[in-house]
């Protein structure tokens, strides 16, 4: 009679084991599960991320002078819907990309997520204009580096005549009769440029007068923060 009633006794007990590690178990795998889909979701933004800042320094990015050279004025004019359209894989996230202490574009609330950092160089342009002195013996002069267009102004002596204009090797501007007025020309992006001016007398200072807008770059930080 006495195991019976030790074994009934022991039923109380046996429930709250079970309830105990049923419970466990619930939470353990729980806990587990948000783990996982933490650790997915982090892994998509950071794929995002790392997918967005190497879109925006690319050479074909609309804000790139050259690859990993951002344009001072093309990301000027980065915004929330510009991003968007510019660089579809922001879509369903929200994005934030600064420059240095400064913000260019943010969607959403990015308040947490992934940030990816890259060192980058920001070019600016200025526009300066100067009347180079071009002597019989070397009617050329040459142009700082990456200039990418130039405004030529001839306005040679009237005994003069400016025939063919070259940058570098290739012939930008000819004529044959002459050439007087002012010519916009581009240039390679990617090479110092020399202008060479032959014409069949001399050209005094004041000839040529030229307009071109050569780089100024600075490093500075890009950070692209992809959260949702």
């Amino acid at each position: 009679m006495g195991r019976p009633r030790r074994a009934q006794m022991n039923l109380p007990a046996l429930a709250v084991a079970l309830l105990v590690v049923t419970t466990v178990a619930v939470v353990s795998f729980g806990m587990a599960d948000r783990a996982y889909l933490s650790a997915e979701r982090d892994a998509d933004q950071r794929r995002v991320a790392v997918a967005l800042s190497e879109r925006l320094v690319a050479s074909e990015s609309r804000v790139t002078a050259r690859p990993n050279v951002l344009g001072a004025d093309a990301v000027s004019g980065l915004n929330a819907s510009r991003l968007r359209t510019l660089f579809p894989v922001t879509d369903g996230y929200d994005v934030a990309v600064r420059l240095g202490d400064r913000t260019l574009a943010s969607t959403g609330d990015p308040t947490g997520g992934t940030t990816i950092r890259r060192i980058v160089l920001v070019e600016n342009r200025s526009s300066v204009s100067a009347t180079p002195d071009l002597s019989a013996t070397d009617p050329s002069v040459t142009l700082p580096r990456r200039s990418p267009r130039v405004e030529i102004r001839l306005t040679p002596p009237a005994e003069t005549d400016v025939r063919v204009v070259r940058a570098n090797d290739r012939v930008v501007l000819r004529n044959a009769s002459g050439l007087t007025g002012t010519f916009e020309v581009e240039l390679s992006r990617f090479e110092t440029t020399t202008l060479t001016f032959e014409a069949d007398g001399a050209l005094p200072t004041g000839s040529v007068e030229l307009t071109y807008s050569p780089a100024e770059t600075g490093k500075a930080v890009l950070a692209v923060t992809v959260d949702g």
